[in-house]
């Protein structure tokens, strides 16, 4: 497993941002390699805690349509991605996510 950590800032509200939130969750459930997503918002920031099946996966997904969609929205700014691996035995221990459904 592979986990990215997005985040920007918004000049948007949250809830000017409802719709095209759900829209976007409704294609991401479509990348390939897509674990899980946690939504993170506090104030005008926003962003997510991203899973993946493997790397390869988490860097088309960085790389790809969706974020540079993101990084191109004339109302968000200061983006930081950053990859991880995921430590699947210590997660197990604590309620993660550490494996995909079969």
């Amino acid at each position: 497993m592979h986990a990215l950590h997005i985040t920007f800032t918004s000049a948007a509200g949250v809830e000017q941002l409802r719709g095209a939130a759900i829209d976007f969750a409704e294609v991401l459930r479509t990348v390939p390699g897509f674990v899980a997503k946690t939504w993170l918002v506090d104030g005008a920031h926003h962003g997510g805690f991203y899973l993946f099946t493997d790397r390869a996966a988490a860097e088309a997904y960085r790389d790809g349509p969706l974020v540079t969609g993101l990084r191109e929205h004339p109302a968000f700014s200061d983006f930081e991605v950053r990859g991880w691996d995921v430590d699947s035995e210590l997660g197990a221990l604590t309620g993660a996510i550490t494996r995909t459904a079969a």
